[in-house]
């Protein structure tokens, strides 16, 4: 999956009975180096993605949690 600057996403939870919530992509952060894995918990190679909600709140997910909502 690619997703790009101002698509439109849902966030798949871990946990089945929490609501998915639909955001935009508003950051791209691809994980590259050692120092990053530690800081963002994410191995090297991952893409996370920063959703900024309806509400104006945001958060980091790594792109394995979102589905590109068509539009």
């Amino acid at each position: 999956m690619h997703l790009d600057y101002g698509d439109s996403v849902q966030v798949r939870s871990a946990d089945p009975s929490e609501p998915q919530k639909a955001g935009s992509i508003v950051g791209i952060t691809p994980v590259e180096t050692e120092e990053q894995a530690v800081l963002f918990g994410s191995p090297i190679g991952t893409v996370l993605y920063t959703v900024e909600f309806g509400d104006g709140s945001d958060a980091l997910i790594p792109e394995v949690n979102l589905t590109a909502l068509d539009e």
